[in-house]
């Protein structure tokens, strides 16, 4: 079926590329089979068989096989920017958003002029919550000639002016998705999402108006933030009731939830690809 062994491994890569950013649902069946085929070539393709193993077992679940072969790969191209920003990737999947932004500044460093890198490290950044970070490497990746898109050019410039404004800070908001992250590892989940449904969309949305007698607020504007989980029904209300109490019983400041709500939430609504932002 292959004219060689470089022929088969590409398709291999490519099928974990399949699962990894384009498949929502995935079969364990798929999951194993791919595991023994890359386990089979890393003697002769080392970095390339780990790369398909760490995505299987981010896929899986498995934090500590996929910093494994992540570990393995940067050991032996510790320059190779590609390297960090495929193990950023791994991180970014399993919610470990924070991580994520450090491994793609580091790629970002060791490939400065890569327009791509910087789109990928303006995501991250927003993600973890580092909006005003953020729009320094938005700059960049404007001069660099990076693929912007008018929309998230807009919600970012929105989101960096409204929390300035506020007086909310990066390290705060990261605050925010910490908790997020620490009540979804509790419960032995982590976010789901995939190029089409993303793991994470943001929006600017007005609250309701004040009640009879209720002062204005002049901050009815809010971010709200959500994260894709694969929890629905009761589970997913019961998750964001034990969200909201983490938040309440943690040091964070009860203003910033004036500014910003979050909450996990179970599958793409229709036309939310189409607005705020998407990650």
């Amino acid at each position: 079926m292959y004219r060689d062994e470089d022929q088969y491994v590409n398709q291999l890569l490519r099928e974990s590329e399949k699962l990894f950013h384009y498949d929502l649902e995935i079969e364990t069946d798929r999951i194993t089979a791919l595991k023994e085929r890359a386990e089979e070539l890393i003697s002769s393709h080392g970095n390339v068989a780990r790369l398909i193993l760490a995505r299987v077992a981010c896929l899986a679940k498995d934090e500590a096989t996929m910093r494994r072969h992540h570990y393995a790969i940067l050991e032996t191209n510790p320059d190779d920017s590609s390297s960090f920003r495929d193990y950023s990737e791994s991180l970014r999947k399993m919610g470990y958003y924070s991580q994520a932004r450090e491994t793609s500044r580091r790629a970002h460093e060791l490939a400065p002029a890569n327009s791509e890198l910087l789109r990928t490290l303006v995501k991250n950044c927003v993600i973890s919550g580092y909006f005003q970070a953020s729009w320094r490497y938005l700059d960049l990746a404007i001069k660099a000639n990076a693929r912007v898109m008018t929309r998230e050019y807009n919600f970012l410039s929105q989101a960096v002016h409204f929390f300035k404004d506020s007086g909310v800070s990066d390290l705060e908001l990261e605050r925010v998705q910490h908790i997020a992250m620490a009540v979804l590892r509790l419960e032995e989940l982590t976010p789901i999402g995939v190029l089409r449904s993303p793991a994470v969309h943001m929006e600017f949305l007005h609250g309701p108006p004040p009640l009879a007698g209720e002062a204005t607020n002049e901050h009815r504007l809010f971010l709200m933030w959500g994260i894709q989980t694969a929890v629905r029904g009761d589970h997913l209300g019961i998750l964001n009731e034990r969200l909201y109490q983490a938040i309440s019983r943690s040091q964070l400041d009860p203003r910033i939830l004036s500014f910003v709500k979050i909450r996990f939430f179970n599958r793409t609504r229709e036309g939310m690809m189409s607005t705020g932002f998407n990650y």
